[in-house]
């Protein structure tokens, strides 16, 4: 019984000095490679976009930038459907 206890110990033994192995061939391949040794915290970071200010519609409250919120008498709406029914009657008629 001890000798397969051994058998399995000296196994066990080969395969985690061929993975630790591995695991160094990439690491030594990883530092090779210009630019990929620091990982993606290390490399330059993007500049971020613009940010655009937050408006809530005034019909259903619904939070939307403000460069896509159609502006109306100071208040702010996510879609034409949502304007006042009265800006119908301040618009010149044909």
């Amino acid at each position: 019984m001890a000798r397969i206890f051994l058998v399995l110990a000296v196994v066990l033994g080969f395969f985690w000095w061929l993975r630790q192995r591995a695991e160094a061939r990439r690491h030594e391949e990883r530092a090779a490679r210009p630019g990929a040794a620091q990982g993606p915290a290390a490399r330059q970071p993007q500049a971020a976009p613009p940010q655009e200010a937050m408006v809530q519609c005034a019909h259903c409250g619904v939070h939307l930038p403000q460069g896509e919120a159609i502006a109306y008498r100071g208040l702010y709406y996510c879609r034409r459907a949502h304007l006042p029914a009265d800006s119908d009657a301040d618009s010149p008629a044909a």
